[in-house]
């Protein structure tokens, strides 16, 4: 199951990209974050014939994780998207196992060895070395994507925690419900300010960008998401993170067979860089 998520993130992060030149990038968050709280709605109400029933304390750590792992998590994965490439996404997807250990040392206080802190610095050596060797990047804006990819993946981590702790007493649906529900209200309220009172985005799509979007918002949100909070409460966030070495050989695949973007011997040296250092990183001793 991990595996197919992993394929349908990787495949997620070139249609992402391919919507932010068309589109607004809070829109794109937007719509995709509309059609997932959709979808698990529908899947509580045909499952339980009922919205769950929810406690304020649930609701509060919910709403928590809605604003980390969907509000922020989309406004930065999409601004970083807009500034930066398909596969240097991929790449700092990859980052996620030793983010997640190193969250897992603060919050759950696991020890981090020597062989994961070289693990860490491989890891982000390899993404400076894609960043910098970016066809085309500028001495300003070489970088600023890519932050907020970095940042987006650290929201998205730390949510997971919380995800972790929800999972004790909710299930993977009624969590990805809750999660969906409250973070696709916040960013339709941002949306809506930022755009004058609009309720659709202004700019007109097309039937690939709807797909796009279906695709994006159903399969690479919703039920994989879903499957991903499963993941985390069978086996734990650290032991699911692990499958992240996947996501950049989806990811930079899928860019460069769907939409022809170049695959240097330079980026195949950063993802080298990556695989090893987050391998290093997530080891269970050393």
């Amino acid at each position: 199951m991990l595996m197919v998520i992993m394929l349908a993130w990787g495949l997620n992060i070139p249609v992402v990209k391919a919507l932010t030149s068309v589109m607004d990038e809070i829109w794109v968050g937007t719509l995709r974050m509309v059609v997932a709280s959709a979808v698990l709605t529908v899947c509580v109400l045909l499952r339980d014939r009922r919205i769950p029933r929810l406690d304020r304390r649930q609701w509060t750590a919910l709403a928590a994780a809605g604003f980390l792992m969907v509000y922020g998590n989309q406004l930065l994965f999409s601004h970083g998207m807009h500034l930066s490439t398909a596969t240097t996404a991929s790449l700092i997807m990859a980052l996620s196992p030793a983010l997640t250990v190193v969250v897992s040392a603060l919050i759950f206080r696991e020890r981090i060895s020597f062989v994961r802190v070289a693990g860490l610095a491989l890891g982000l050596g390899g993404v400076t070395l894609v960043i910098l060797q970016r066809a085309g990047a500028g001495p300003v804006t070489a970088g600023i994507g890519e932050l907020a990819l970095l940042c987006a993946l650290l929201s998205f981590v730390l949510g997971g925690a919380l995800v972790q702790r929800l999972a004790r007493r909710l299930g993977a649906l009624e969590i990805g419900w809750g999660i969906y529900l409250s973070g696709t209200c916040m960013l339709m309220l941002h949306a809506f300010i930022e755009s004058g009172g609009r309720l659709l985005p202004a700019q007109t799509l097309g039937w690939r960008d709807w797909a796009f979007v279906l695709y994006s918002g159903v399969v690479g949100t919703a039920i994989s998401n879903v499957g991903w909070y499963h993941a985390i409460a069978t086996v734990g966030m650290g032991r699911a993170a692990l499958f992240f070495y996947w996501l950049p050989i989806f990811g930079v695949a899928s860019s460069v067979l769907l939409f022809g973007e170049a695959f240097s011997a330079w980026l195949l040296a950063g993802l080298a860089l990556v695989l090893i250092g987050t391998r290093l990183g997530t080891a269970q001793k050393g």
